[in-house]
């Protein structure tokens, strides 16, 4: 492979990536091709070219979540998609489903369906209760396995100033209320 080709495919990888980490941290809306060219150290007629601008960058961005989640589920690891995607994608995942519009939308339906294959497979494999309404229940497992990152700030905070570990804290627990449920009976029997 020629060194030009090799360079190329190197910038636009660097672009994608600082784009995720500038989308991550200030939004689609704030942060500009400028400043996404300088994380990426190319100049913003480069980002343009690759990608038409910051919406087909966007589109990019959101086309590697997807990609990722459509293979993991393609390989059969239904149960652990979602959890892969947030732990390699959730400040991303966090920042970009709340902005409002059609590439939001999108990249939400994919986890969703992500979701409603692993509440369908954990409740075939009895590894999971069903709900009287699985479409809420797979819903509720999107919500609650993004919901740390939306509170990263706060985690940080709570955690010393290390959002990682605040989140890291927090996974056991949940993992718990995952498991065992949180509430116990009147009889003192978990519900």
């Amino acid at each position: 492979m020629s060194s030009a080709l090799t360079e190329d495919i190197t910038a636009r990888g660097r672009i994608v990536g600082a784009a995720m980490t500038l989308f991550s941290a200030q939004g689609f809306r704030a942060s500009t091709v400028r400043a996404i060219a300088e994380a990426a150290g190319v100049s913003p007629a480069l980002v343009v070219h690759h990608f038409g601008g910051k919406d087909g960058l966007r589109r990019e961005c959101d086309g590697r979540v997807i990609r990722f989640v459509k293979t993991k589920r393609e390989a059969g690891a239904v149960g652990g998609v979602l959890a892969e995607a947030t732990d390699r994608f959730g400040p991303y995942l966090a920042r970009m489903l709340s902005e409002p519009g059609a590439a939001a939308d999108a990249l939400f339906d994919q986890l969703l369906d992500a979701a409603r294959d692993a509440v369908a497979e954990g409740v075939r494999s009895g590894t999971m209760r069903g709900s009287a309404d699985p479409e809420a229940q797979a819903a509720a497992v999107v919500m609650l396995g993004v919901a740390p990152f939306f509170l990263a700030h706060q985690l940080a905070r709570w955690a010393d100033g290390d959002a990682r570990s605040g989140i890291g804290r927090v996974a056991q627990p949940l993992a718990d209320i995952y498991a065992r449920g949180l509430f116990v009976a009147a009889d003192g029997s978990r519900s």
